[in-house]
């Protein structure tokens, strides 16, 4: 037996061989749905489309019946076309999914009697791979190799990152199969709690148990092992009242008692009789550091920067745990003298990593000032890159070169209540503590005038204050009695200023530093400010201040960057030892985003789980760096006041493009600055450095965690609050990206935002998309504008915008899906509707939006009626677009039933109306419209062509290729494309055929009009397959069925019979024949007897191969 279990796994802690990755899709389910093929995010789609791929994926490799889809997926809401909605979203999930699956290739998701089947290999599903996994760590576990089964156990269990199908709740076979996988992961984390003790690890046991055995009291498995983990861990007390808390938990909500199992272990702990071996040792574990290295901390003295002033010795060798995190200290003034004096005894502050560019010029800068060189230096950036800890070591630094330089710390902070000069209060209290005699000289000639700046200053009678001087003129004197003062005791010893966080100084605290630093030249006097960048103060308007300074070329700007990789590689093995896996530690750098500060508390926390040096544990240490991260970021919003909290989430809802003025707007304006302040702080938010003005969220998780905790309405709330206060800076003829946001803001505002305001909103949104033809995009923003319209009360809007929006709609969908989708019919049929008020339904675009519809579905009778309905109004009234109308529905009708002549009259009869249209400047105008001489003229084509005609056929080809190389209606160009690909694969002309298209397939995938795809992929795959190319005729297909669920009929025999060509041509003969069968049913059944015409290819083909049932396709014309 052990050899047996040997060479399944052949030594301990032996790694699994990498996995091939899988050559398809890649789907997972444990958490929100998504998937992947290759390196890029697969779209897919609506929350109906996305249950159907659910519904699919539990019964992987299963018919699913049809009736059961759609049973399932629409329960008693099922639409009127259930089947052909369904095969809809087949479509669309076969070509998400397998988007180049070409013959040779078999589908993932495909039909097979009586319904759909989703095929894909079970590692290509992740919870597959889970249950997988857990099936193999249980085997092992039962093979006596613990080892091997927690490791595929604990793969398994980090596989889960969420419940599975939880959008999907309102479907019951879905929410079945959720709660079953959920019984299967609390199984597995029982399982691998087992495996743990085996090992000893039940430091790790403990950690994992104890945050599920809060969600699930009542698994008394799970209860057990917990138990058992405590006993091993010394927690022998802990272990009995875990016994008894779920004893009383199972009395209270269930009336019963534990069962046996539990109740023999709970004895066995009373008797200390647990595994007596093992109850009475140290637990063997993986968790203990090695002997000379168990006093090394985790050190968490950047987890608060301003916490370490004057607080460093008491929290240097401290963990801070999750539950019991210290407060930081108040911001106060904390100012020690170097060289004044016996210093307390502290550890030495470890050098600062990554910053020892900085430290150098700083040190080199400063002592200077002993010769009289005083130098001013201006260290900038966001809190936790490390400003204090750089101003820390050069305390040190200074005071180990030269013990005369005297180094004075100041801090500034906001708040209410903080008083004007606040910031030099600080620097003349310590001075006057650590030199009293030195300072009361020099201050004494000024006498009152250091009242604003000390309150109850009595030195001397000199000084006093002129009452009649202005407020600017006396506090230009206290100003300058400063900075006497200063330099007086610099002139004694030289002096060194360290000014703290001087973003949130007052205005007259940075007058005076202005003035100080002009009169600091040659005395011995430097200045060190730390502060946020210029883009990120709060107070724009002192910008200009601080600009001043900044161009003395005696001044040093350092402006901190977040650290390196090697950086916090470094800082890292620094603070947790050497020994750090570096996949650890590189997560650990994208999550913090350069801030030491982030990274330390992030220790702190790993730390607590897993020894972070142990091989062992790299895996779970890597599955637990992004919950530290969010832990981190919610441990720092809890400390957080409300409104600041409020304006953060606010930050959240407008990222990525969080704009400083809006933020202002939004808040009142003084409120933003409060985010700032806090964010900032916190190293949450930073000035984006390639738009000004505006400011991004730096951790990964920050948006996520801020936004995960919004309920539906404040979450609504905020996005209206931020629509509003972008919305003013919007002229008429605005910015389209800006009208697109608000847009967007708007519509996440749901209710919150009146119906009235968010409407121009989304038109406006509606033109851009309809300018840039994004065609997707203007369909999502008429929908909503239709759907906000819908719901607003009578008299609100113009009574015309409504069905405007549908026919706006109708001929955007035209063009993307077809005229004959059902999607375009309805709004066609809700348009008319809308439109037609009594006495009023000849309408010449309406009708002729209706004819062109129907002529597409293949209902030729119904068209000709309209178009004898338009010709009688275009008689009565001249109306231009009901003679083109008339015109266009009689000639198509004529054509296809192959009476050419007539129809050659109808098609010139357009093209001399719509050129003289065009030239007086009358053609229909707006967005998504035709051009009647794209229309006639391909018409016009296929008669002159069919008619022998061929030389007039060729000009009128090369006339539409002029006519549409424009890029302003794209849909005319397809058209004009089409038609040439058409004429050239009738010719025989392979490479032509191909050409156009090749072209045409390209532009109607760029500008997303799947209806013009499918009609030239006919063409394109005749022309591939006759290339040689394989793939041709499984594309002709596939654009055929697309072509079926957009209702789309005209022209059916005219596809049909390239295919059949194209079979033929590939031998493919059987094939063929069947294709030119159902081609002449197709013909016999619309009377399209154009497409028998002698001169098409496939009526000789036809011939060639059923001859003898070629008379039964035939029938009368006309």
């Amino acid at each position: 037996m052990g050899q047996k279990v040997m060479s399944v796994h052949q030594a301990e802690g032996a790694p699994l061989p990498a996995p091939l990755l899988p050559s398809g899709p890649v789907l997972q389910v444990l958490g929100p749905m998504s998937a992947r093929l290759g390196s890029h995010d697969v779209p897919l789609g609506p929350p109906r489309r996305r249950a159907l791929l659910a519904l699919l994926l539990i019964r992987l490799g299963r018919v699913v019946p049809t009736t059961v889809l759609i049973e399932e997926l629409w329960q008693d809401a099922r639409p009127q076309q259930a089947v052909a909605t369904l095969q809809s979203h087949i479509s669309h999930l076969r070509r998400a999914l397998a988007p180049v699956a070409g013959p040779a290739r078999s589908a993932v998701l495909r039909y097979q009697a009586p319904g759909y089947v989703l095929q894909l290999a079970p590692d290509q599903v992740d919870a597959y791979r889970f249950e997988q996994l857990i099936s193999t760590g249980r085997r092992f576990l039962a093979c006596q190799d613990p080892l091997a089964a927690r490791d595929r156990l604990t793969r398994a269990l980090t596989l889960w990152r969420g419940s599975p199908y939880a959008e999907f709740v309102t479907h019951r076979p879905l929410a079945d199969e959720s709660a079953r996988l959920e019984q299967v992961r609390l199984t597995a984390l029982e399982t691998s709690a087992e495996a743990g003790l085996l090992l000893g690890r039940t430091a790790e046991v403990v950690t994992e148990l104890e945050r599920e055995i809060r969600q699930h009291p009542a698994r008394e498995r799970m209860v057990g092992h917990l138990m058992t983990a405590l006993f091993r861990s010394g927690r022998q007390a802990e272990a009995l009242e875990m016994y008894e808390w779920t004893r009383s938990y199972l009395v209270e909500e269930f009336g019963v008692d534990t069962t046996a199992d539990l109740q023999r272990l709970h004895t066995a702990l009373l008797r200390q009789e647990l595994d007596n071996q093992r109850a009475h040792f140290a637990p063997r574990d993986h968790l203990r550091l090695a002997p000379d290295e168990s006093a090394r901390p985790v050190r968490t003295t950047m987890s608060r920067e301003n916490a370490s002033r004057g607080s460093f010795a008491a929290t240097a060798e401290r963990p801070v745990h999750g539950g019991d995190k210290p407060n930081g200290p108040a911001r106060t003034a904390h100012v020690r003298p170097v060289g004044s004096g016996p210093a307390p005894v502290e550890p030495a502050v470890p050098p600062p990593i990554g910053r020892e560019r900085e430290l150098g010029i700083l040190v080199a800068a400063m002592v200077g000032t002993v010769a009289g060189r005083g130098h001013l230096a201006c260290v900038l950036g966001y809190s936790g890159l490390g400003k204090t800890h750089l101003v820390m070591e050069l305390v040190q630094r200074l005071q180990a070169r030269d013990e005369t330089i005297e180094t004075v710390q100041s801090s500034c902070f906001s708040g209410d209540g903080v008083p004007p000069y606040w910031l030099w209060t600080q620097i003349l209290r310590r001075l006057s503590v650590t030199r009293p005699d030195a300072f009361q000289a020099a201050a004494a000639p000024f006498g009152a005038l250091l009242a604003p700046l000390l309150p109850g200053w009595q030195a001397g009678q000199g000084g006093e204050e002129d009452r009649e001087s202005s407020s600017s003129q006396s506090a230009f004197r206290t100003h300058d009695a400063l900075c006497e003062i200063l330099l007086a005791l610099a002139a004694q010893r030289p002096l060194v200023l360290l000014l703290e966080d001087v973003h949130w100084a007052d205005t007259a605290s940075l007058d005076l530093l202005r003035l100080l630093t002009t009169r600091r030249q040659g005395h011995s006097l430097s200045i060190v400010l730390t502060g946020w960048d210029l883009e990120a103060w709060p107070d724009t308007s002192r910008y200009a201040v601080m600009t001043e300074m900044f161009r003395d070329p005696n001044t040093k700007i350092l402006r901190l960057g977040a650290l390196t990789l090697p950086d916090i590689t470094a800082l890292v093995h620094a603070h947790a030892g050497p020994g750090v896996d570096q996949r650890v530690v590189e997560a650990l750098h994208s999550q913090a985003g350069g801030s030491p500060s982030f990274v330390l508390q992030m220790l702190s926390l790993l730390g607590e789980s897993r020894d972070l040096r142990d091989p062992g544990a790299t895996g779970e240490l890597l599955g637990l760096v992004a919950p530290c991260a969010r832990t981190v970021l919610r441990q720092e919003f809890a400390e957080l006041p409300k409104p600041v909290l409020r304006l953060l989430r606010l930050c959240a809802v407008a990222a990525p493009d969080i704009e400083v003025e809006p933020l202002c707007r939004a808040t009142g304006g003084s409120a933003a600055m409060a985010i700032v302040e806090s964010a900032v702080r916190h190293g949450l938010l930073s000035p984006d450095q390639e738009r000004t003005g505006r400011l991004r969220l730096t951790p990964p998780h920050a948006q996520e965690v801020l936004t995960g905790e919004l309920t539906d309405e404040e979450s609504q709330r905020l996005h209206a609050e931020y629509a509003d206060a972008l919305s003013p800076r919007l002229p008429e003829e605005g910015d389209p990206a800006r009208t697109d946001l608000i847009a967007h803001h708007a519509w996440r505002a749901k209710g919150a935002m009146p119906a009235e305001r968010a409407l121009p909103w989304f038109l406006r949104a509606a033109e851009n998309a309809g300018s840039r033809l994004a065609s997707e995009e203007r369909r999502t923003w008429l929908r909503r504008a239709i759907d906000l319209v819908g719901s607003m009360p009578d008299g609100t809007t113009p009574r015309d915008l409504e069905p405007r929006l549908h026919w706006e709609l109708v001929h955007l969908l035209g063009h993307v899906r077809g005229f004959g989708h059902a999607e375009a019919e309805t709004e066609i049929i809700r348009g008319h509707v809308l439109d037609t008020p009594p006495g009023c339904s000849d309408d010449p675009a309406l009708l002729s939006m209706l004819s062109v519809s129907l002529l597409v579905r293949g209902c030729y009778d119904e068209s000709r009626q309209l178009s004898a309905r338009l010709r009688t109004i275009a008689e009565r009234t001249g109306n231009p677009t009901a003679r083109l109308g008339a015109a266009y529905g009689e000639g198509v009708t004529l054509y296809l039933r192959d009476d050419l002549p007539d129809a050659l009259g109808a098609f010139e009869q357009g093209v001399d109306l719509s050129d003289r249209l065009a030239r007086e400047g009358r053609l229909p105008e707006g967005t998504y419209r035709s051009d009647p001489r794209v229309c006639f003229r391909s018409y016009d084509v296929f008669a002159h062509w069919l008619m022998n005609e061929r030389a007039t056929a060729a000009e009128q080809c090369r006339r539409l290729l002029r006519l549409t190389q424009c890029d302003d209606r794209p849909w005319d160009r397809l058209q004009a494309l089409y038609v040439n690909a058409i004429v050239a694969a009738w010719e025989g002309d392979v490479e032509a055929a191909r050409s156009f298209g090749a072209e045409g397939v390209e532009l109607s995938v760029k500008y997303g009009l799947s209806y013009w795809t499918s009609l030239l992929h006919v063409p394109l795959g005749w022309a591939l397959t006759y290339a040689g190319h394989r793939e041709g005729i499984p594309e002709m297909r596939r654009a055929l069925s697309e072509m079926r669920l957009s209702r789309m009929k005209i022209h059916l025999p005219l596809h049909l019979g390239l295919l059949a060509q194209a079979q033929h041509h590939a031998e493919q003969r059987e094939g063929a024949m069947d294709t030119l069968r159902t081609m002449l049913a197709v013909v016999e059944h619309q009377r399209e007897y154009v497409y028998l015409n002698s001169a098409l290819p496939a009526t000789h083909l036809v011939d060639q191969l059923l001859r003898t049932e070629m008379p039964v396709a035939t029938g009368p014309r006309g």
